[in-house]
């Protein structure tokens, strides 16, 4: 667990030197809590961005290490440099109750987060929910480490395979998910570890920086510097952020900061002077572009929710011609910066086209939470049905479905009156951000359910979840002025209500997220949740011995087959950090007599007689066999080698 916490650190304050800087810039007259909040986010849709465009010229993440970091890294130094008398001003407003709530908030989530790897076993961070989306990222970060996109087009699948077995799975991956494999090993290469061990604190800093994120937008929408640290804990922690964790689609998880960040952006005030103009539209066209990048199918419900909030601030009275100008022109900026990137509208409208026909058994296996009692799904509180009766001694704690239901009911009525306020707040237009954000939301799951397409409908639902889970809350809880009709008659008498059930909420949440390190001891799941990984969570990722052996032999090479395709990639990717994995067929060549080391499946029944004189390491699933070759080429024929995990 610590060494995934200092990984993650490592990240996030990497990320927030590439930000710093640019967002003290682009965000002239914000307060500095903000900009240092946003700051790692910013830092990363710079450093996607500008790691695609270094995959475009054919470059590999191993050699971008050094210039795109530094360069990065100086580019915001000369940022801070430039606006250092402006920044000296901004350092003479902070309050520290907000500095501190938010310190003291990231420390919680970075615990939160990490906990359940202590307490889990070693295949936790592996096999976590969606084990496909993982191998897939895991798979293009290490083609990209070492190869140009274009090598693998260049030379026939034969040649790759004989290059390197581990190289074949991406291939047909690799013009699609660029950004995300590439920064997965980028990130891992900062972090000093294998893409393997990696790839969940990976995901992990997507939630640090997107708790950040949600630090600023909650002061935005007049959030108390304790509530907006809680409430963003909460959206990081809760049933919602571990769904959506565990769902591993990786793309998602990265763009949930740069979404924060763009509904931020887009309801800063409209700067006056040209030159804040020419910023503004800048942050903007960052924010758009880095979401595009990172998820291409996601843009149409961004471009719908950019459009909604100036619906909204029309239909409100509040659109100026100065703030469309502004939004137009930053939305034009990042539309405009894709075109070197064109070639992926191809791939968003064939994304759109495949989830819409994905198959049903999709959406059984990942939503059945869900549609199992809707209001309690969009509000993210089914857990407390059986979450924690299911655990030995606790099954008084069963809360009937009526129960739950009703409270998600009234979380619903809150929702109403935090859209109804939003509306209403003339002096800030973060709440119409969120609503306009929500409203996307909650359109697409409307639209595709109403479609029987509920596997689009759930992942519309969850892209957008932090804006409609914060509305309910900044109805009861935002310090902003409340409109008069809420200061007179029964409203007035109903707020202390609506406050109580606000906080029930968070702490809801703050249980679910307590309860996940619990379940992780267990080794369970949670009732009716992600229901698809049950075979390959029966790997034994405990390899150690096999590693020791290795390294005793001082091997080069290591032969891995195996008749399950998630074993066979486990464990290829897993030693070809250190080692050069081979197919039992590749390891013949050289003298009969010579010794090569394989590592096979473990039988159910144990070390099979035959090969037992050759047994260098095991554990409960796969013996590492030091073989002549002569041995081997008896046996390799006979051996089912399984390699698309998919």
């Amino acid at each position: 667990m610590l060494q995934a916490a200092f990984a993650i650190l490592i990240n996030c304050a990497v990320f927030a030197g590439v930000g710093l800087g640019p967002m003290a810039v682009l965000a002239r007259g914000v307060g500095l809590p903000a900009v240092l909040a946003m700051a790692p986010a910013a830092g990363y849709a710079l450093a996607s961005v500008a790691l695609t465009c270094w995959l475009m010229r054919e470059g590999t993440v191993g050699a971008a290490m050094v210039p795109v970091t530094g360069g990065l890294l100086a580019v915001s130094l000369v940022c801070l440099i430039l606006v250092r008398r402006d920044l000296l001003g901004r350092l003479a407003a902070v309050r520290g109750r907000r500095l501190l709530a938010g310190l003291a908030g990231a420390v919680l989530c970075l615990g939160m987060l990490t906990a359940p790897l202590s307490a889990g076993n070693k295949g936790y961070a592996v096999f976590r929910g969606n084990a496909s989306d993982s191998f897939i990222y895991m798979f293009l970060a290490r083609y990209f480490d070492v190869h140009p996109r274009a090598w693998a087009f260049t030379h026939s699948p034969e040649e790759v395979e004989a290059d390197d077995p581990m190289l074949g799975p991406p291939r047909s991956m690799l013009n699609i998910r660029w950004t995300c494999g590439a920064m997965l090993a980028y990130g891992a290469k900062l972090a000093g570890m294998g893409i393997v061990d990696f790839q969940y604190p990976f995901t992990m800093t997507s939630f640090m920086l997107f708790y950040a994120a949600m630090l600023a937008f909650l002061a935005a929408m007049g959030f108390s510097p304790f509530l907006a640290a809680l409430t963003s804990l909460v959206m990081a922690t809760g049933f919602y952020g571990q769904f959506v964790l565990d769902i591993r689609a990786f793309s998602q998880i990265n763009v949930l900061p740069l979404t924060v960040l763009l509904a931020w952006a887009i309801s800063l005030p409209p700067p006056e002077r040209t030159p804040d103009i020419i910023r503004r539209a800048g942050l903007l066209g960052l924010s758009f572009l880095a979401c595009f990048v990172n998820y291409t199918e996601i843009f149409p419900m961004v471009v719908g929710a950019a459009a909604a909030f100036l619906g909204l601030l029309g239909l409100a009275g509040r659109l100026t011609r100065r703030q469309a100008l502004v939004q137009t022109a930053g939305f034009a900026v990042g539309l405009a910066a894709t075109w070197p990137l064109r070639f992926l509208y191809a791939h968003m409208l064939a994304q759109i086209h495949f989830t819409t026909i994905a198959p049903e058994l999709w959406s059984e296996a990942y939503f059945p939470w869900l549609f199992k009692n809707i209001p309690a799904g969009i509000f993210g509180v089914t857990l407390a049905g059986d979450g924690f009766a299911k655990l030995p001694g606790l099954s008084f704690l069963h809360i009937h479905t009526a129960v739950i239901t009703l409270f998600a009911l009234l979380l619903a009525v809150l929702f109403l009156a935090g859209v109804l306020r939003a509306l209403a707040d003339r002096d800030h237009d973060a709440p119409l951000a969120a609503v306009a954000f929500a409203a996307a939301s909650l359109a697409t799951f409307a639209l595709f359910t109403l479609r029987d397409t509920p596997w689009v409908a759930g992942k519309g639902l969850s892209y957008f979840y932090p804006f409609i889970l914060c509305l309910p809350l900044y109805a009861a809880l935002s310090r902003n002025a409340l409109p008069r009709l809420a200061r007179s008659g029964w409203i007035k008498w109903a707020l202390p209500t609506a406050t109580a059930l606000a906080m029930a909420f968070l702490v809801l949440q703050l249980s679910f997220a307590c309860l996940r390190p619990v379940y992780a001891a267990m080794d369970a799941d949670y009732p009716d949740y992600v229901r698809n990984h049950g075979r390959y969570r029966a790997i034994d990722c405990d390899i150690d011995a096999i590693r020791a052996a290795l390294v005793a032999a001082g091997a080069k090479d290591v032969g891995i087959c195996s008749a399950d395709p998630w074993k066979w990639s486990f464990l290829g990717l897993t030693l070809g950090e250190r080692w050069r994995v081979r197919l039992p067929g590749q390891m013949l060549e050289g003298p009969p007599d010579g010794k090569v080391f394989v590592a096979l499946d473990l039988p159910k029944s144990g070390v099979p007689a035959d090969l037992a004189p050759y047994l260098a390491a095991k554990n409960a699933s796969f013996a590492l066999y030091l073989l002549p070759r002569a041995r081997l080429a008896a046996l390799a024929g006979t051996l089912p080698c399984a390699r698309e995990p998919y």
